[in-house]
């Protein structure tokens, strides 16, 4: 393959020039030539949008940074997405290309914090972002065969690689390093993608390690397999939906080591989408990350019109625009196997009384509850973000499982070790963001100690159809219920 180095078109490695049109320049040689290698040397190189082109493989040489500007006027102004966190400007931009890359053991560096407002809480609060922000730094649109290998992407204003409607395509070995509080930085989001494989990935993020979305500016998201990464993160591990317009199917998700977030996995169908043959399995992870009322994995099928409305900036097309639904909400036919979870939180079945969730399996789950939090407070929170569903009994339901709306769901091999106290290191006596809770403000030591604890049962149930088969499964306090059902849930629980 034919080498282009930025340096031979003009590119100075030295943190103040600004090289986007000689970085550009070589990238145009490369593809006037039939395709090559665009090498950026070891070094800092200053720049605004560097443009990809079909054939063209980006390469950082180890030792290498491509350096984001801190003034917006160096990037190109594209176009607002389907939300503001898709901003018109970034880092790096590939559009309706074929066979590229972006390779090397060099960095991508975002200079995010220039991009954020400095007045924050706290040091757990999250930075507070500029309306002109670079989101997503590597945004990737339409393109097909795509390949994102070994690079260090960090320090994103917002979210961090994006692929938008591509085909075909990995993201292998790659490392991500986000502050834990920047506003919205997640780390893999795709939209409308098919036939990608995530592989080998080290993310530390503040928003969303992998996010799987759908727009109604995208298409579906079909035959994605996500495995052998580690990922840490404030907030969901892995994320199918939320951004729900169009359908999941055929998702793989396989070996994760995630050993921090709020959530585990977020499967979220609300804007009128199908989630559908979801397989995830061989998962070590804990929701130790500072929040109260965590839930290790959401199943949560809603109808919600209008989802961003509210939070469109002016400047935005869709700003004030009403989007209703033109479908219900699916989700059915999903399964988890192998989980070992270290959590203060729930897992939250929950779909709708005329459409319930479908066919959710369990297998092989062990949950070990160091210290256990009080959904209670939360009961009367409106927040279809934060909190579960539409309803206030599942809100506050205090169960390993809680399940409402749905059917077939089968829990096979469930382990609960409830905690042991003192209670040792856990972050949510630390956070500030505790003092949400009525449960925890004030009560940190007896809750370390055990003397202030909320009661667990295994299974709350209302309107739900299931089996639960472990060995000596018990409520986290003697004489308190292991089911707590409704008359029209059918729920069994049997021991080995």
């Amino acid at each position: 393959m034919r080498e282009f180095i930025i340096t031979d078109y003009g590119a100075v490695p030295d943190s103040i020039t600004l090289n986007t049109d000689a970085i550009n320049r070589a990238i145009e040689a490369a593809r006037t030539a039939g395709g090559g290698r665009v090498v950026v040397p070891r070094g800092p190189f200053l720049t605004g949008t560097v443009q990809l082109k079909s054939g063209v493989t980006l390469h950082l040489d180890e030792g290498a940074v491509l350096l984001g500007s801190k003034n917006i006027k160096d990037y190109i102004t594209r176009v607002w997405g389907h939300h503001r966190d898709i901003t018109p400007w970034h880092l790096i931009l590939a559009e309706d290309c074929e066979w590229i890359a972006i390779t090397g053991a060099g960095a991508i560096r975002g200079n995010g914090q220039a991009f954020w407002n400095p007045e924050r809480a706290h040091e757990w609060d999250f930075w507070k972002e500029k309306l002109e922000r670079v989101s997503p730094m590597v945004e990737i649109v339409r393109c097909k065969h795509v390949l994102i290998e070994r690079v260090r992407i960090e320090d994103s204003a917002g979210w961090t690689l994006h692929l938008h409607d591509c085909d075909h395509g990995r993201v292998e070995g790659i490392t991500i390093r986000n502050t834990w509080f920047g506003p919205n930085c997640d780390g893999i989001d795709m939209t409308g993608c098919h036939d990608f494989i995530i592989h080998g990935c080290d993310i530390e993020t503040a928003d969303d390690a992998i996010a799987l979305k759908t727009s109604e500016y995208s298409r579906s998201c079909e035959r994605i397999a996500i495995s052998d990464c580690i990922l840490r993160t404030s907030c969901v591990g892995v994320r199918i939906g939320y951004e729900s317009r169009q359908d999941f199917r055929d998702i793989v998700i396989s070996n994760l080591v995630i050993p921090r977030c709020s959530r585990v996995f977020d499967l979220r169908a609300i804007e009128g989408c199908t989630i559908e043959r979801v397989r995830v399995s061989n998962i070590v992870a804990s929701t130790d990350s500072g929040w109260p009322a965590n839930r290790a994995i959401e199943v949560i099928q809603l109808d919600r019109p209008n989802v961003f409305k509210p939070v469109q900036p002016p400047v935005h097309p869709d700003y004030g625009k009403d989007k209703p639904l033109t479908r219900s909400s699916v989700i059915r036919d999903v399964s988890f196997t192998g989980l070992d979870l270290v959590t203060d939180g729930r897992i939250t079945v929950i779909g709708r009384p005329e459409r319930p969730v479908e066919g959710v399996r369990f297998d092989d789950i062990r949950i070990t509850c160091p210290v256990m939090d009080d959904a209670m407070p939360f009961r009367n929170a409106q927040s279809i973000g934060f909190i579960p569903g539409d309803y206030e009994e599942a809100r506050s339901a205090n169960a390993v499982f809680v399940l409402q709306h749905a059917r077939d769901v089968v829990v096979d091999g469930l382990r609960v070790r409830w905690p042991v106290f003192p209670v040792g290191k856990w972050d949510l006596f630390e956070s500030p963001h505790r003092l949400m809770s009525s449960f925890w403000k004030g009560n940190e030591s007896a809750i370390r100690q055990g003397t202030h604890r909320a009661r667990y049962s295994v299974v709350w149930a209302r309107d739900a159809e299931g089996v639960v088969r472990g060995r000596n499964l018990c409520a986290s306090e003697a004489g308190h219920p292991v089911v707590m059902a409704d008359k029209d849930s059918t729920i069994s629980v049997l021991d080995y």
